[in-house]
């Protein structure tokens, strides 16, 4: 399984929205063999939707699989949390430069990619199926074909 979520969109001039409205991520898990979306959330970017996203893919497992997710620090804890050592795991951890974003219209976007640090693993995960590629192309298939996450 691979996944990681992705921002969706950030609404900036919501009239009279409660605290924090418009941010949204979209959390999927998806099968690297059959491209089969295993569960998937929207919610903030944190530990909270983190460990419910990390339970309900836990409800939906049968056997022990090999899980691969970006270095984010909820990922972890959740993962940690809730499959403990049942699990072959391995997160992702992209190293970026230091160099400051240009400007407003680069927020979202990371600087510089340097490379990608070893994992620290949990039972015996394929090192050569660690990759995000496949969770990526789910999220730029989904921001394509519905075009209200882009706007």
């Amino acid at each position: 399984m691979r996944f990681g979520p992705r921002c969706t969109r950030r609404q900036t001039t919501a009239k009279a929205g409660p605290e924090g409205a418009g941010d949204a991520w979209t959390w999927t898990a998806i099968d690297a063999d059959t491209k089969l979306v295993a569960a998937w959330m929207i919610g903030p970017r944190d530990g909270g939707v983190a460990e419910d996203f990390m339970q309900d893919l836990a409800s939906r497992l049968a056997s022990r699989v090999q899980l691969a997710v970006y270095g984010l620090q909820a990922y972890l804890e959740a993962v940690e949390g809730t499959l403990g050592a049942d699990i072959d795991y391995a997160p992702l951890v992209t190293l970026y430069s230091d160099a400051p974003n240009a400007g407003p219209e680069r927020k979202y976007s990371a600087n510089g990619c340097l490379g990608t640090r070893p994992p620290t693993v949990t039972g015996s995960p394929d090192m050569a199926r660690v990759c995000p590629s496949y969770v990526e192309r789910l999220s730029l298939t989904m921001w394509m074909s519905m075009r209200r996450l882009t706007a």
